[in-house]
């Protein structure tokens, strides 16, 4: 993997699930690895619904492998967030992250 590709500062956060005095649970994303990646936008379509124009994003982070990333993690790159629907590459050099950026 070339290092020159990973140019993009990749914060991989996991959901911390608390309760408040009231029981209420507390969504909380804590930091589980900031990471170089490479950010490839794969497809993207517009449509309208209730509305409002959507415009889903499906997007490929790259990353020098990570032991323990998880679907159920987000990866945030500068102030935008992508929600991780898949990891693939096991091979122990790299991981590629499927994602759908959220709106």
């Amino acid at each position: 993997m070339r290092a020159g590709k990973l140019d993009k500062k990749v914060v991989i956060k996991q959901k911390a699930v608390t309760r408040d005095s009231f029981g209420q649970e507390t969504i909380n994303w804590t930091t589980f690895a900031t990471v170089w990646g490479e950010v490839k936008d794969l497809s993207g379509k517009e449509y309208v619904a209730a509305t409002a124009v959507k415009n889903p994003v499906t997007t490929e982070i790259r990353i020098r492998y990570c032991s323990g990333v998880l679907p159920a993690m987000r990866a945030e790159v500068g102030s935008v967030i992508y929600n991780i629907e898949a990891v693939l590459g096991q091979d122990r050099v790299s991981l590629h992250l499927m994602c759908k950026r959220q709106d």
